[in-house]
């Protein structure tokens, strides 16, 4: 975003109310950030309170009004929390940032069956109640916009990630479903379809060292950001992935070609993790850095 953009932009988003999850770290964290010098409303949420702090730190210091809350949008009760404490605190929710999620590279016939419920629970189940909750609410207003949280693998599906890509499919299909459903009560919803970026996910997913250099992911809050203030259905990034998903929807053959790529970096990735033995000082520094 360009220096002229951002300051004819930022009284636009002055005071309007955003709720972001998993801002604890990754994505969320840096839009949350980014969005400091904008001055809205945030309300922060993610599971991990003593990160949830370290960002909720930084905004004060930018004296940013918002709300942290620890909370698991898996559950019901803290969902529930989520919306009541935004609306006690600022009376409104403008946008909804679903952005919580969970990946794990592993092979299916593998894969616990643990895992796969914490996956269809965090990435696809817990997003589409708590927006069910939020229309009402922004149907009341008159206006509103939902962000959900997809990725290109939605469009470019590989086999180590079965399960995580079936979600972040269903999650744009579900977003696809309900635009125009609520387009009529000023309310907008837009998907955002994520390449790798440098964030914690390799790390959590089990990935270790992807052969994949991950993006800034500063440059794709940025874009975020201008989604926010200008929507619109679909927002792929980085930029070389569009037309890569658009060939790939019109050649099998290339499709395939693409997959059976990625899916052979996140396989040699995760035999050279389990074949390089990490000091539990080395691994704490490797995150740490990811983290910021």
């Amino acid at each position: 975003m360009s220096m002229t953009i951002a300051k004819k932009s930022r009284g636009l988003l002055k005071n309007i109310t955003i709720v972001i999850t998993g801002a604890s770290s990754g994505i969320g964290k840096s839009l949350s950030l980014a969005l400091a010098p904008f001055k809205p409303n945030l309300v922060i949420v993610a599971r991990r309170e003593k990160k949830l702090q370290q960002t909720a730190y930084q905004l004060k210091k930018q004296k940013v009004k918002h709300v942290s809350i620890v909370g698991d949008v898996r559950n019901r009760e803290d969902r529930e929390n989520i919306i009541e404490k935004t609306l006690n605190t600022f009376g409104r929710i403008d946008v909804l940032v679903n952005n919580a999620g969970l990946g794990k590279a592993s092979l299916f016939l593998e894969q616990p069956e643990q895992e796969i419920d914490e996956l269809i629970e965090t990435n696809i189940l817990s997003l589409i109640k708590l927006t069910h909750s939020v229309l009402p609410i922004m149907k009341e207003q008159g206006e509103g916009q939902i962000i959900n949280l997809s990725s290109t693998l939605a469009l470019l599906p590989t086999y180590p990630f079965a399960v995580y890509c079936a979600t972040k499919s269903a999650v744009k299909t579900f977003s696809d479903c309900i635009r125009e459903e609520v387009r009529e009560y000023g309310i907008r919803v837009s998907t955002v379809l994520p390449g790798p970026y440098n964030t914690e996910f390799n790390q959590v997913a089990n990935i270790g060292r992807s052969d994949f250099k991950g993006y800034a992911v500063e440059k794709l809050v940025k874009k975020i950001i201008k989604l926010i203030l200008k929507p619109k259905d679909n927002l792929i990034q980085p930029w070389q992935f569009i037309p890569v998903a658009w060939v790939a929807k019109i050649s099998n053959s290339f499709k395939k070609k693409v997959t059976s790529s990625i899916a052979e970096s996140i396989l040699n990735a995760k035999i050279k993790t389990s074949l390089e033995p990490e000091t539990k000082v080395e691994k704490k520094e490797e995150i740490k850095v990811l983290a910021h």
